[in-house]
């Protein structure tokens, strides 16, 4: 017993603890990546039960329940990465899309802003404000936050372009619509 303490403690030292969890994390989300949720849940296990207090780690877990269909324990992941940092990327965006569903926009946008904190350039992350803006009805500034979305897929080559520049023709519209007298 003092002997695998002892390992456990110089493993840790060397960082193969974190080495091993990140390599079960990689391992996650290249099966989540495969739409294999059984692989991607199994592998992010391992890696919390590595590394359990790394916040990434319980935010991606988070959001494979949500893709997975398992919102209330997808909510814990989000609250138990949310404890570890407040900024947590994942988490914050997971709760956004959650909170977006359910049509609560007031704290869908102040998730969207902080995992925007941690990522500012996150072009899902943009264009989930341009909606919340929208549903709140500032076209405006929804169109500005659609802008930046539609430039972040373009960088990517990211097909959801297409949805913002659409997106962004409606936006326009309505715009104009709201300029002219009534």
């Amino acid at each position: 017993m003092k002997r695998q303490l002892l390992m456990a403690r110089l493993a840790q030292r060397l960082g193969l603890t974190r080495r091993d969890a990140d390599e079960r994390y990689k391992q996650a989300l290249q099966a989540y990546q495969k739409r294999n949720f059984e692989a991607a849940h199994a592998q992010m296990r391992l890696a919390i039960q590595l590394l359990p207090n790394h916040a990434e780690y319980h935010g991606a877990q988070g959001f494979f329940l949500l893709e997975d269909g398992a919102e209330s324990k997808a909510v814990g992941a989000f609250e138990r990465a949310l404890s570890l940092n407040p900024y947590e990327m994942t988490a914050n965006y997971g709760r956004g899309v959650i909170a977006y569903h359910k049509k609560n926009w007031e704290a869908a946008e102040a998730c969207f802003l902080n995992a925007l904190a941690a990522q500012p350039t996150r072009p899902e992350t943009q264009y989930y404000l341009a909606m919340v803006k929208h549903r709140q009805g500032d076209n405006a500034l929804a169109l500005k936050w659609m802008q930046a979305a539609q430039a972040g897929f373009a960088k990517a080559s990211d097909q959801r372009e297409r949805r913002c520049r659409a997106w962004m023709r409606e936006l326009m519209k309505l715009l104009e619509d709201e300029r002219l007298p009534g």
